[in-house]
């Protein structure tokens, strides 16, 4: 048997040299009375937080009640299709051109709302990315692994900030000399059209491989405020669970009125359209509960408790609440 070995050219100095970081502008919607602002592409993250939130809507959350079936149904429902969208038509904006103003869409949530079954979970396989034609009728004008860190000042400046080697100490190569930890971010492209990544994502042409190029992520680092105040900040790392961590912590708080620990400790759930499989912590939902999902045919599955993420809320009397999570590691610190 005769192999092929395929030779790629490494990063040279001149590489290093050319290299500048990117400033992009953040993605911000409206969810309640609360503006959010989070990260754009090429992270997935604020896009796809936002596109929730837009599907969830209205919702009244806090009357039916916290993990209620009908609004766990409603949030895996919209991940579902978050996550369908994400492996279509998002990848680095200077190379694809990514329809952030049509996702972020109200209008383009409440025609994708339709599309979900309240009594019945829709198979992944049935739930499609919309097509590009249908998605631009709502164009308007225009840690060892990964870590997190919120902070906030006196004067209420806050800092959102989610940096990354991706996988549990990156590509595990030290530069020789230099002390360097190399990344291994490369997983982050699709390797190929429907290949699933670590992480059990899929892509497609948009997020494919390319000279220069920056691969697509999950970090979801967000900034809330509420009358043009400082209601919380927070984020997460955990590679594709960092939407809906980041996600369920803002739920927490905005509809929920949690404080900082309660909505960071708070047990969570995660789906992301591939795999089919709806994660829940271990006792993180009551029997009942897991039960009913199931009856409406959600493919139930118990994991190890995953996310490390934090948060700062602003209460009502104007103090900084902090909160680390304790399913990783991190401690909040005060002046």
């Amino acid at each position: 048997m005769v192999s092929t070995i395929r030779s790629y050219p490494k990063i040279t100095l001149e590489d290093l040299k050319t290299y500048k970081p990117i400033w992009r502008t953040p993605v911000c919607g409206t969810f309640q009375k609360a503006r959010i602002c989070s990260m754009p592409p090429p992270s997935s993250g604020g896009v796809h937080l936002l596109q929730i939130l837009n599907l969830i809507g209205d919702t009244d959350f806090k009357s039916l009640g916290w993990h209620n079936p009908d609004v766990l149904h409603l949030m895996v429902e919209a991940m579902r299709i978050a996550y369908a969208d994400r492996s279509e038509y998002l990848g680095d904006p200077d190379f694809v051109k990514v329809p952030v103003q049509q996702l972020i869409s109200r209008d383009y949530a409440a025609k994708r709302r339709q599309e979900i079954d309240p009594n019945r979970a829709t198979p992944s396989t049935q739930v499609k990315p919309v097509d590009k034609a249908t998605l631009e009728r709502f164009t308007k004008a225009e840690s060892p692994d990964t870590s997190h860190l919120t902070v906030v000042d006196e004067q209420r400046n806050a800092v959102s900030l989610t940096f990354t080697v991706n996988y549990g100490f990156g590509s595990g190569v030290v530069t020789p000399g230099t002390g360097i930890l190399l990344n291994d971010e490369m997983d982050d492209f699709a390797a190929a059209p429907g290949v699933p990544n670590a992480y059990g994502l899929v892509g497609g042409d948009a997020n494919a491989i390319a000279p220069r190029k920056t691969p697509l992520s999950s970090m979801t680092p967000t900034i809330v405020t509420q009358n043009n105040r400082l209601k919380m900040a927070t984020g997460a790392p955990g590679g594709s669970t960092i939407i809906t961590t980041v996600l369920q912590v803002i739920l927490n708080v905005l509809a929920y009125d949690m404080n900082a620990g309660e909505a960071v400790w708070a047990p969570r759930i995660h789906h992301q359209w591939l795999p089919d499989e709806l994660r829940i912590q271990p006792f993180g939902l009551d029997t009942a509960t897991i039960t009913e999902l199931k009856r409406r045919g959600h493919q139930v599955k118990q994991t190890s408790p995953w996310g490390n993420a934090n948060a700062i809320v602003v209460t009502a009397d104007g103090k900084l609440d902090g909160a680390a999570d304790p399913r990783g590691e991190g401690s909040p610190s005060g002046y």
